[in-house]
């Protein structure tokens, strides 16, 4: 589906599908009566109390404000339009209104339970069930969905199936006995049919389901509970037996140390569907599986914690955008989740909102906190100060913070690795500067989703290539894409007052007359604070060689010293360079949102140099 998604079939020997004992032990396990986060309607001790409460009346209004703005274009012809002008912009903007209008018509009928919005459901399914393919076109570029010679399943099908299915069971019989029958014709066709058949042949099976990243999880999420919330017992226990079995390769995106490439708006995105698809188990088994059971997943779960660089500022590096913060409610589900230990948490300070960043797109989501937390409305977490430091040893990142006698707010970030992780920036060697909650060097975080993002032209883009990235570029060249080009750790060094790590950037790019690359990032502690960039390069011949620094603050250049100012900070920034003289060389990366590229480079060709750049607060 992407340039490098491909369906396989089963090697010999291997099993993509759960043993008959298994799913006949989850069929012991599992409740006779199918299930979900959400009560059925008919449950109106459960429902009714949310009609007063201020995220009822959200629900109620946006339902309304969504009915009166009518359905979306979601039709062949924007499919079509798609992959004609190969441009997502208009799929892109209906899709979002569809599954918002199923997730929050849903909500709101079964909330208020007035009829109201029954008809505008019944209506909206008919209108996605006429759509020839639910896979998204960017994902069909052969249009064989399309034209139904193959049935695929992706995200937006699984979207689809989660939501329909959550309507059968939450509505029942309010639903028209024919809506009920089409609806799970469709979910047979469209998601069940499909993927089972697929593991069970060993034929055609779907790329995703052995990735390392959220396709995984949120394809096995939205299909166990479409599953629980609609099949029959026995079929249940085989698509919770799939979950439990395939999922473990969503816990293969992470690194022991918990670290996240994905950045942390990713991370919310899978791991809040890996909380889907655990709390699906533990609700169906009274407990008795919890895949937060797994060591790695409890490191995994404070990645935001870990990551925050100052409160409310995270990294933006890799498909993240700027500005990103982690949901809150999956941030602090361990401690809000019923039956976790209260006196290890307290509630989170102002008492926190946590429906007001959640996403009117997914039922699961609100649905999950409203009926399976200690208190929705009084969000609790376990206090964690900022340390000093947080170095994510097995990723190579560096979270570098002030002390307490630092004068200034001032901190940053130095990230290594390999430029084969998931959703890939060729960024090895990265770092951020932050002054007072601004990043004044920054990673510039994701591009605008288009056709090409994830195609085979995906680094021409120099919000994603090293061009766009506080990187050296090394004659004349990029880093290259792949696991292969990579960092190594050469020296690390953490005390109360410096942190120092030293990188080989040698093997990032692939200039055969480089003979070393290293990049050491010093973060000090005494006085106001300072972040030193020093690059050191050899050649075999003569070569050009530029650091980078990337901007979205105004710029004063001022001979060797660089001045940086956003939003009232402002940084210094004094290079040095020995074996040649600096020229800065100025540009704007050519994709919004526009950063200012500083290129620091040696004026001359050069076979030895150190580029040294100290930032300071000003």
């Amino acid at each position: 589906m992407g340039a490098y998604d491909f369906n396989f079939d089963v090697p010999a020997g291997e099993r993509y599908q759960p043993s008959p004992e298994r799913v006949a032990a989850w069929q012991r396990l599992l409740p006779t009566k199918n299930f979900g986060f959400a009560p059925p309607i008919t449950d109106r001790a459960a429902w009714d109390p949310w009609q007063s409460d201020p995220f009822g009346q959200r629900v109620l209004s946006e339902a309304r404000e969504l009915v009166a703005g009518g359905f979306p274009a979601y039709t062949d012809a924007t499919y079509l339009d798609c992959l004609e002008t190969e441009s997502v912009t208009k799929i892109n903007e209906v899709l979002p209104i569809v599954r918002t209008r199923q997730a929050t018509l849903l909500l709101a009928e079964a909330i208020f339970d007035q009829g109201e919005f029954l008809g505008e459901i019944g209506a909206d399914f008919d209108r996605v069930a006429q759509v020839s393919s639910w896979v998204h076109p960017n994902n069909d570029l052969e249009r064989r969905n399309l034209r139904q010679e193959t049935r695929e399943i992706d995200l937006v099908t699984a979207h689809h199936a989660a939501h329909y299915a959550a309507m059968l069971h939450v509505l029942g019989a309010r639903l028209p006995e024919a809506l009920q029958q089409r609806m799970r014709a469709e979910l047979h066709l469209r998601a069940f049919e499909p993927l089972r058949r697929r593991l069970e042949t060993g034929h055609d099976v779907y790329w995703w389901v052995d990735v390392t990243h959220n396709w995984n999880s949120v394809c096995l999420a939205c299909l166990v509970q479409a599953a629980a919330a609609c099949l029959p017992a026995n079929e249940r226990a085989w698509w919770f037996a799939t979950g439990e079995m395939l999922v473990k390769y969503f816990r293969e995106s992470f690194n022991n140390d918990g670290f996240c490439t994905e950045g942390v708006g990713y991370w919310g995105y899978g791991v809040s569907n890996y909380i889907f698809i655990s709390e699906m188990f533990r609700l169906g088994t009274g407990g008795l599986v919890d895949l937060f059971d797994e060591p790695k997943m409890s490191r995994v779960a404070l990645f935001p914690d870990r990551s925050e660089i100052e409160p409310g500022l995270f990294p933006t590096f890799a498909d993240c955008r700027l500005g990103t913060k982690p949901l809150l409610w999956a941030r602090h589900w361990l401690d809000n989740r019923r039956g976790a230990a209260l006196e290890t948490s307290a509630e989170l300070p102002g008492t926190p909102d946590a429906f007001a960043t959640m996403r009117l797109g997914s039922f699961s989501e609100p649905t999950l906190w409203m009926f399976h937390t200690h208190n929705p409305n009084a969000p609790r977490g376990t206090r964690r100060p900022l340390g000093l430091r947080h170095w994510f040893e097995d990723s190579s990142l560096l979270i570098a913070r002030p002390g307490a006698t630092t004068g200034r707010r001032f901190s940053g970030t130095f990230l290594g690795g390999n430029n084969g992780v998931n959703h890939n920036h060729n960024d090895l060697g990265t770092f951020t500067v932050c002054l007072d909650g601004r990043a004044l060097i920054v990673d510039p975080g994701m591009e605008t989703y288009s056709m090409r993002t994830f195609s085979e032209h995906r680094y021409d883009s120099q919000l994603l290539n090293s061009y766009g990235h506080p990187v050296p570029r090394v004659a004349g060249r990029l880093q290259e894409a792949g696991a292969e080009w990579q960092t190594r750790v050469l020296e690390t060094e953490f005390t109360d007052d410096v942190d120092r790590v030293v990188f080989d950037l040698k093997r990032a790019y692939d200039v055969p007359t480089l003979r070393r690359l290293e990049r050491e990032f010093i973060y000090d502690r005494t006085g106001d604070g300072s972040i030193s960039i020093v690059d050191t390069v050899e050649f075999s011949e003569p070569a050009d060689f530029e650091s980078v620094l990337i901007t979205f603050g105004e710029v004063d250049i001022q001979g060797n010293r660089i001045v940086l100012r956003d939003s009232g900070s402002a940084i210094t920034a004094d290079v040095e360079i020995t074996g040649a003289n600096l020229a800065i060389d100025t540009d704007t990366i050519n994709q919004p949102p526009h950063p200012q590229r500083l290129a620091l480079r040696c004026d001359r060709p050069v076979t030895h140099a150190v580029v040294r750049t100290h930032l300071r607060p000003l």
